[in-house]
Formats: structure tokens, sequence, C-alpha cells
């Protein structure tokens, strides 16, 4: 994968923490899309969110681990050059960071928006863009 890859989906902290829950969906779109030359997208606030959602599970953190080191991943750091456009959707994102943070990582990226929660993004993205994947396995 190049330094730089097409970002072909973003995932938001409720898609985080289905994979760290060990749920499959993430991974089965991970494949389809590194498969294509291409990566997901982790904003880096998002990771945080997840990260501290699972103080305590040891597992789900070292699922979380892993995921930033298999190909086709890419993390979308927050630093000063992409704080400025991602504090723009905060206020539509009610103040919620790592939803803003993933909100304009897919905007700027053109990317699928994959969470459990699409119901909180309405709104915010269009629909095509916004893909729901359950919050658990069949």
């Amino acid at each position: 994968m190049s330094e730089n890859p097409v970002i072909r989906a973003v995932l938001d902290r409720s898609a985080l923490r289905s994979y760290a829950r060990g749920h499959l969906h993430v991974g089965e779109l991970l494949v389809d899309i590194a498969d294509e030359g291409a990566a997901m997208g982790i904003p880096a606030a998002a990771l945080l969110d997840a990260h501290a959602a699972s103080v305590g599970d040891e597992h789900a953190r070292a699922l979380l681990r892993l995921l930033v080191t298999l190909p086709g991943i890419k993390v979308l750091d927050l630093d000063a050059r992409t704080a400025p456009p991602a504090a723009d959707v905060m206020p539509a994102a009610k103040g919620d960071i790592p939803r803003s943070h993933a909100v304009w990582a897919a905007k700027e990226h053109e990317a699928y928006y994959l969470t459990t929660e699409p119901t909180a993004v309405q709104g915010l993205l269009p629909p095509g863009q916004i893909h729901p994947i359950p919050g658990r396995d069949a």
C-alpha cells in the first residue's frame, strides 16, 4: 500500500467498537477494500474514543492495536492541518470530537462512512455516503 492510499471508507467510533468486540463486518469490508489497493481510514479521535471505551478489556484493545497495523488501514491524524476543517463540523455534530473528525474525514476523502449508528450522522453526510454495519454478528 502506498503512503497516501485512496481512502474508500472511514470507520467511526461505533464501527471500531464493533470490531473490538470481534464482529466480522469491518474485517470483511477491509479485505475487499485492500484488494482494490485502497484503504480504510481510521480517524485518530475515533481510535482514541474506541480505546477509551475498551479500558479494562485487554482483548478489545489488542484487536484495536492489531487493526491499525493491517494492510489497507490508514490512521488519519488530527493535527494542525486537519483540526481546523474538522472543527467546522463540530457545531452540526453537537460538539462530538470523534464524530466530527470522522465525518470530516469521510467528506474530505469522499469515502463511505462506516457506522453502527447511522441515525447519528443523518444530515451530516449524504445518505448514500453512510454505510450502516450491524452492531453485532448475525
